[in-house]
Parts: C-alpha cells; structure tokens; sequence
C-alpha cells in the first residue's frame, strides 16, 4: 500500500474514532415528559416525547470550527401552558450541554474529550473467551477490530498470516522507547501513561521489532508485579489485536503459570497463537503439553506454529505428528519436513507392519515432501530413499483405493525426473542402486491395470484433482469426462485447472465458452471468481480465445485477476486491446487502480 492509500485509511479511521467519541445521547425525564438530546459527528437533535422538534446538520467535519450548536422546540404541560426548551450543545476541549426549560437550567453537563484508542470499540480478549467458553473453539476468526485494519486496497488475511509479511527493518529506536512508555506505564499507571503506551503499540507490528523488545525487556529487569498488573490492563482494554500481542510477550517475559489458561484461551485464535506459544514455553512449567494441545485443536496457522515448536517428546506425540500433525488448511507443504524429522517418519516406517492410520499419515508427509512448493523438499531430507522405499514397502498391505495409490504415483514421477536432476542427486545423496531398488519395487504398482479403471470410473460418479491427475498419468483422454462433470458442479475450479493443463486451443476455446454462458461475468461469485482466474491466468498463448473472460477480469475488484488480465492482453495483438469498450475499462484502470504495476501495465495498453 502506498503512502497517500495509507494516509487515506489513517484518516478514515481517525474519523470513526471521531464519530464514536462525540456520539453522545442525553436522557431527561421532565415533569412527565421526555426530553433527549441527541449528539452525532454532523447532526444534533432535540427529541420531545418521542418527536423529533429540532435538527441541526453539518455539511462536514469542518463545520465544527463553530463549536457550539442551538436547539429549541416547545413543551406544552398537562395544564395548557407551554415552555420554551432551549439547548446549547458542543465544545472543542470538554464537551458541554445546557439544557431550559424556560430560565430553569434542568441540564448543565460537561464531558472531557480524551479520545481514548480503546474506548467506544468492542474488546478482543473478552470476544475469544466468549466463543471459546460457547464453542470450545473459534468457530469465526474475524476480530472486531478488522474494519481499522483492511479495505479495498488491503485485503483481509487468514488469521496468523500478516506477521509473515512484517517489515524484518524495525523503526529504528522504537523498540526502546516502546519499553520507556511501558516502563512509564507501569510506574505510574494513570490514564495518561496507558494511553502513551497502547498509541506507540498500535503504531508498528510486534512481529518487526519483538525479538529486540523481549532483548531489551530482559536487561531492564522490571517490577514483575507490576509488569503483570498492566499486561492485565491491556489485555482487559484491548480494543486492537497488536496490543493483545504486546501484552502476551510482555506476560511471556515473566512466571505466568496463573495466567496459563487465560493464555490458552487466547492462543485458541491463530491470530495470536505464535505469542501464546512463546508465552507458555518461556514463563510456564509443562508448556510442551499446552502447546501439543494447541497445535492439536487448530487448523491454520496458529496450527503450523504450534507444531513447529513443539518438542516431540514422547512416543505418542511422534505418532501423532507423523498421522495428523502435517495437515493444515494452508498448505501441508508448511510441515511435512518437521513432521519427518520430529516425528521420526524413517524410523517409524521402518517396522515391518504399521497401521492404516500411520501409512495415510506418512502418504500425507511424503505428498508434500514431493511437492514443487515444499520450502523444505524431498531433496532436503536426509532419508529420503529410506522413506520412499519403505512406504513402497507397506502399499503390499495398506494400497487398496485410488487414495492410497495416489503417493506411489507421485513417487513415480519423482524417479521418472529429468536425468539431469538425478545426475545432482547421485552426487548429493542418493545412490544408484538406492534408485534402481525403488524403481523395481514400484513398478507392478503403476503397471497394474485396475488403477487406470478405477480413475475412469471415479470420474463418472465425480471427481478430485487426485483422481484427475492419475488419469493424466496414465495419459487417458478424460476431457469429455471433465466437461460433463462441468455440466453437474459449473464452480468447481479444478475442473477448469484440469481442462486448462490439456494446453489444446479447441478445449480451451470450448471451456471460454462454457465459463461465457454458465458463470455470472458482470458479478460472479467468489467461486466464480477463482473459475475465471484459473481461465485467465494462462490464456497469454491463446489470441482472442476468452476475450469475455478478459473483459470480467478488467472489470472485477480482485487485483490479481485484474494483473492477469492486464498482462493477458499486452501479451496479444493491440487489436484486442484497442477496442473501445476495453479500452475504457484500461483507462479506469490506469487512472483508479492504487497498484503500481497494474497501473503501469495500463499505462503501456493505452500507447501499444
């Protein structure tokens, strides 16, 4: 996000702070009657029993370089006679209403405005106990404090993903006058020092600069009482989710034991379980059970963190890594190397009979330990032959379905890679008889003629992209398959990947067509949405073939689809591009768009 886009959702915010903090109602039971007056950021009301008698408007926030607004309207009593009822209202400072009947001065209030960054928003620490206490689990990872953090021009994050993308430069010095405001804090908590504290938290992410803050909290050796005392108080008040951060460490760096379950709690939400999980390991006794815990109630990427610091220490807690650990909502690819290397997967395979429940797990790891997007690969791990070649191994016993087939197959491929590939692996790791064992013992797998037959049938009755890709392998023509499938489930986005892969000008041209005629262009779903990008994305070779699809992708608010779309047409002839109703969406672009590189790319679509 640039500078101006980051100053315009500064300045949103600060108005809804704004609007929260002179939204004031005041309530009089007159003699009988109701009299309420009612304060909002550009009106003020006078309502008598239930009428609204008078309204003041502002046009805008500029307006209240006039402090003060007049209200009046009539109050008749019981007996016939009627009273004037006048209202001076506002101030810049300490915010006043006088309210008369006639000359009797029935109101005469005044209100301090100190803009507090906690008040008049809903508390975080308070909305995960409640869902937790109710559900045993978080069951909506959306925080109350979501609405200051993303907009059109910064797109909402799972829970836990924004600290990857932390600036790794902290603001210079900022850590150690964080630790002075907080020192401050605590030394004297008034509201002044909270308030100094919680603004400079709010400034920056924990996630840039808290492994010197925790450097620099240690050498100051702080009053652990008192320390924990406002750790409390923030997490009480916290009204923004770097606060909760803060004040999680903060508890992390001194004994917390009595805090543990309050720190479960929190760690329950992915936003937060990194700093709970540093939490119990530096100032609690059996963190290790609290964190297996953790890392076995959740799914995301408080999950990934959990089991990335979990010390498997036990028998069961290698079992469980090796048969539920890997999984995860993200990507499988996060940890299958720790699962392998925690949970011992060469030595546990390398019994002579194990469990259904193991091979699937140890199938999960190795999936992704083959994956081209392991961090950490196949190629990394130390016993790589030993696992391969013991899984092949164990399929005698456990391969029954075209599931349990499927990692045999990925295997397959692996030793069918390049020569020059396994030309660098003969030198790193591998040996050749390594390879030619595994190659021999695989080999009545994929020659068997049922997994073929099974994949064709699996995709009459539907599909998965495991299915799919054995039908790839095996080099079967299943298009029409796929296509008929389409004609069942419009939205399903690996049927359209499918289709895509089989790089042929007529299936690509037939699937535009489909996606033209079944999918809402001008407001599509969200499912709809990723059909189109799948299409989108890889039509550069395909001139003029989906130009509809490219048009809905200028059109739609999502900034990749859009890029692609952008990138797409520079890639064809300007003839596409100039046409005048693409030609205008490529103006809008260029002139609207708050990305860089898309505006540059319409910038070079207009002069093409």
């Amino acid at each position: 996000m640039g500078f101006k886009d980051e100053f315009k959702r500064e300045m949103r915010n600060a108005m809804k702070d704004l609007e929260k903090e002179v939204h004031k109602t005041w309530k009089i039971d007159y003699k009988g009657h109701n009299i309420e007056i009612i304060n909002q950021i550009k009106e003020e009301m006078l309502v008598i029993d239930g009428i609204t008698v008078d309204r003041k408007m502002r046009k805008s926030i500029l307006s209240h370089i006039k402090p003060h607004s007049k209200l009046s309207g009539m109050l008749q009593m019981q007996d016939g006679t009627k009273h004037k009822v006048t209202v001076k209202i506002g101030g810049y400072v300490r915010f006043n209403c006088v309210v008369k009947v006639g000359n009797e001065t029935i109101l005469d209030d005044s209100l301090k405005l100190e803009f507090l960054p906690w008040d008049h928003k809903e508390k975080l620490v308070p909305f995960i106990q409640q869902q937790v206490q109710t559900n045993h689990k978080i069951i909506n990872d959306r925080l109350p404090d979501e609405e200051y953090l993303y907009d059109e021009n910064h797109p909402r994050f799972a829970a836990g993903l924004s600290d990857n993308f932390a600036d790794e430069t902290p603001t210079p010095f900022y850590a150690k006058k964080l630790l002075k405001l907080f020192e401050e804090q605590i030394n004297d908590p008034t509201t002044k020092t909270r308030k100094a504290t919680y603004e400079k938290i709010i400034f920056d992410q924990i996630a840039s600069y808290g492994n010197e803050f925790i450097e620099r909290f240690r050498e100051a050796e702080l009053d652990e009482t008192l320390v924990q005392q406002e750790a409390l108080w923030l997490l009480e008040h916290a009204a923004h989710r770097e606060v909760v951060k803060f004040a999680i460490t903060v508890l992390g760096c001194t004994n917390c034991e009595k805090y543990k379950d309050l720190l479960f709690t929190l760690g329950m939400h992915e936003e937060f379980t990194i700093y709970v999980v540093f939490a119990l390991r530096n100032g609690t006794i059996q963190a290790n059970e609290q964190v297996w815990k953790l890392a076995q109630e959740l799914q995301g990427w408080g999950k990934i963190a959990a089991v990335e610091h979990l010390d498997a220490s036990t028998p069961e807690m290698k079992h469980w890594l090796l048969t539920k650990g890997c999984r995860n909502e993200i990507m499988d690819e996060y940890l299958a190397y720790t699962c392998a290397i925690n949970g011992e997967l060469d030595v546990a395979l390398y019994e002579e009979m194990i469990s259904k429940e193991l091979y699937d797990g140890a199938s999960v790891i190795i999936e992704a330990l083959l994956s081209e997007n392991a961090s950490q690969g196949i190629d990394d791990y130390p016993y790589a032959s030993a696992i391969l070649s013991r899984l092949v191994f164990h399929a005698r016993t456990h391969c029954q379905r075209l599931e349990d087939f499927y990692p045999l197959m990925k295997i397959s491929e692996f030793l069918n890679a390049d020569q020059e590939i396994w030309n660098e692996r003969f030198r790193d790791s591998w040996k050749q008889h390594e390879y030619n064992s595994l190659q021999q013992a695989i080999q009545p797998f994929i020659d068997d003629p049922k997994w073929p037959q099974l994949a064709m049938e699996s995709l009459l009755q539907g599909s998965n992209y495991k299915t799919i890709e054995i039908a790839r392998f095996y080099q079967l023509d299943v298009t029409q398959n796929l296509f008929d499938l389409l004609e069942k489930e419009p939205t399903k986005s690996e049927l359209y990947l499918a289709i895509m892969d089989t790089n042929k000008r007529e299936h690509i041209q037939a699937l535009c067509t489909f996606a033209e005629t079944h999918l809402f262009l001008s407001s599509f779903s969200n499912d709809e949405e990723v059909c189109v990008h799948c299409i989108v994305q890889d039509l550069h070779e395909y001139e003029g073939v989906g130009l509809p699809l490219i048009q809905a992708g200028l059109q739609s608010k999502n900034k990749s689809l859009q890029y692609h779309a952008l990138s797409v047409l520079k890639s064809w002839s300007p003839a596409f591009s100039q046409q005048p109703d693409i030609q205008e969406l490529i103006k809008n672009i260029a002139t609207t768009t708050s990305d860089k590189e898309d505006r540059q790319l319409a910038k070079q679509l207009l002069t093409k």
